[in-house]
């Protein structure tokens, strides 16, 4: 519940607008929206960080995905956004020698009614690690 006793709608920003943890959805906060995927463990099977379908808003903003392994892994990771099912976006992070290499991000402008997912899988082997992604941006309305 946020500040002001509501859950957000329609109510002056930081009012109701309080962060309440990562989550795979949009989140719409006044004229900005973000996605913090959090920590999430993924193998060699593609594992969905962020899954949400933008509302009656364009989106422009940034994507970046996160190794999160506290110690150097070997393992390379292949994340890929969709936009209504279709690959829009790739990268592949080589090893955690790339987990803090913000140049790997993309600029996204994603259109109202969009199905937005971006998922991360383990390309090196089949040993699970902790990645996210952050999906951040400024949204406008007609």
């Amino acid at each position: 519940m946020g500040l002001g006793g509501g859950s957000g709608g329609g109510t002056i920003l930081g009012a109701g607008n309080s962060f309440t943890g990562a989550a795979k959805a949009i989140e719409v906060y006044g004229d900005f929206a973000v996605a913090y995927s959090g920590v999430v463990s993924a193998d060699n099977t593609e594992t969905t960080l962020i899954e949400s379908t933008t509302g009656n808003f364009l989106f422009v903003g940034t994507w970046l995905p996160q190794y999160m392994v506290a110690s150097q892994s070997g393992d390379d990771y292949r994340f890929v956004v969709y936009l209504n099912n279709s690959i829009v976006a790739s990268v592949i992070m080589a090893s955690a020698a790339d987990r803090d290499a913000f140049y790997l991000q993309a600029n996204l402008i994603i259109p109202a009614y969009t199905q937005v997912k971006i998922t991360a899988q383990n390309t090196s082997d089949t040993s699970a690690n902790d990645v996210g992604g952050i999906l951040t941006g400024r949204i406008y309305r007609s």
